[in-house]
């Protein structure tokens, strides 16, 4: 019989990045996991001003909901492992947290982080392990947050791919591709979109073999003001799972200044190499001039020498993606690297097999590996 596990926060779906964990779970465990069926006016997601009011509503009123929702299911869950995505469960459950960033335990505001709270609750008997989405996340924890009492809790499993096994077939033009939320309405810009559009820009005025889809949640004013670039595509509007697979296997080229972990796994899957900062989870999964090329980060956000100042500064660090001055200070950087690959179509053919090989079976960010030392994590705590 099959041990139950929950997945908390219980009104929210895991993000994309979690797909694959949690078919892994529903294989190995009775998975206690119950996202928020779409909202029945969701066929009108390709209306851009609802999808961006509904955005925004929601998260209003997901911080009203949450504490609801939890009372209502201390009923069921009480005696059941809770595996939390970068919250704290309420103090009466058994948990494992699953770390993406130390902030994400005070809803990504340094201001607000209680510290010793904190440490409090994650030295505690009910907390049964902690994982860290990578290595950056362990570091930012152990410095942040006093761990003397609870270290041994800490391992690093980080996310990993499916092993695809594609091959990419030759063809004339280079296709670039840059990805975020079609949902969120700020993730272009936080995403590094300006800087990738300008990069563009520059590109398609030296050479004609390019092209650059751009799939995101755009202003009308941005897209009226490059439309006329040469080989600019862009897909406003909601894709279903096999459009973006299609995407993904004609892309060569990820220019995307800030991935998110999801598009870092994505970008080993498909074998396409990444062109973008050494911020965060890039810095430990693009192996420089091997699976793509880094850009240093520091003139953005600063270093982590003095970790309370990067964070402190970080949401308006942020905030210089959308000033279009700002951004052009990186543009010739991308374009540099881009061109490398643009006129060495050896070293980008390199690169994607070297893309691939992260994700099989005996790769660092194999699925395999991953699930086994999940077992391992999560089995000796779970009833």
């Amino acid at each position: 019989m099959k041990k139950t596990l929950a997945l908390y926060p219980f009104n929210q779906k895991f993000p994309a990045v979690y797909d694959a964990t949690v078919e892994f779970f529903s294989k190995n465990y009775n998975l206690e996991y119950f996202p928020p069926k779409k909202a029945y006016f969701y066929w009108l997601k390709d209306n851009r001003m609802i999808r961006n009011s509904y955005y925004f509503v929601m998260n209003i009123l997901r911080k009203f909901l949450k504490s609801d929702i939890k009372n209502n299911s201390k009923r069921n869950f009480e005696k059941t492992l809770l595996f939390c995505f970068n919250q704290l469960p309420p103090p009466e459950f058994d948990f494992i947290l699953d770390l993406e960033t130390v902030l994400g335990l005070s809803g990504y505001d340094y201001s607000g982080l209680d510290r010793k709270y904190i440490a409090e609750r994650l030295a505690s008997e009910k907390c049964k392990a902690i994982n860290c989405w990578n290595q950056a996340a362990y570091n930012d924890l152990i410095r942040i947050i006093d761990c003397s009492k609870f270290k041994k809790k800490i391992t690093v499993i980080p996310f990993a791919g499916r092993n695809l096994k594609l091959e990419k077939k030759p063809k004339k033009d280079l296709v670039l591709l840059f990805v975020a939320s079609i949902n969120n309405p700020v993730s272009f810009r936080t995403k590094g979109g300006l800087i990738a559009l300008e990069t563009y820009a520059e590109l398609a005025k030296r050479h004609k073999n390019i092209k650059f889809f751009v799939r995101a949640n755009i202003d009308k004013d941005l897209i009226k003001e490059y439309e006329h670039v040469p080989g600019l595509i862009f897909l406003k509007k909601y894709l279903p799972e096999h459009k973006m697979t299609q995407l993904f296997s004609y892309s060569d080229i990820f220019l995307e200044p800030l991935p998110g972990m999801d598009l870092m796994t994505k970008s080993m899957e498909f074998g396409i190499p990444v062109i973008g900062f050494d911020y965060e989870c890039a810095f430990e999964t693009v192996f420089n001039n091997k699976t793509g090329f880094l850009i240093k980060s520091e003139k953005l956000f600063g270093n982590k020498d003095n970790l309370e100042e990067y964070n402190k500064k970080l949401n308006d660090n942020y905030g210089l993606l959308s000033e279009k001055k700002e951004c052009l200070k990186y543009v010739p950087e991308f374009v540099e690297k881009i061109e490398i690959l643009i006129n060495d179509r050896d070293l980008l053919n390199k690169m994607i097999k070297a893309q691939h090989s992260l994700v099989e079976d005996g790769g660092k960010y194999s699925l395999k590996k991953r699930n086994k030392k999940l077992l391992k994590l999560i089995n000796p705590h779970i009833n």
